[in-house]
């Protein structure tokens, strides 16, 4: 699990900051990067909006189930959806104070 969660992580930042501006503070970026996933603009994203997103950012997972391990690990309070205190975790290892 850690070579694919490394993996996804490695590839998720590089897509993110490439479609994302440059000169951005860390949480503006972060921000601006969640947009891509909670598209429906609820403060979360299911399984599903997930999918989508990492296939519209480019990132390539080979297995669909890995994909569902990846967002089951990220989920950390097992909700069925992924916050932007979950979210800011997988880009930057920590909470955000912000959102």
């Amino acid at each position: 699990m850690n070579h694919l969660k490394n993996s996804f992580e490695k590839q998720l930042k590089n897509k993110l900051a490439q479609k994302c501006r440059t000169g951005q503070t860390e949480e503006n970026f972060l921000m601006k990067s969640f947009k891509f996933f909670d598209v429906m603009n609820k403060g979360h994203c299911d399984y599903n909006q997930f999918v989508k997103a990492i296939e519209k950012i480019g990132v390539i997972v080979e297995d669909p189930a890995d994909i569902k391990k990846l967002f089951m690990h990220y989920d950390v309070d097992s909700s069925g959806y992924l916050d932007y205190q979950e979210f800011s975790s997988i880009l930057f290892g920590k909470e955000s104070q912000y959102y």
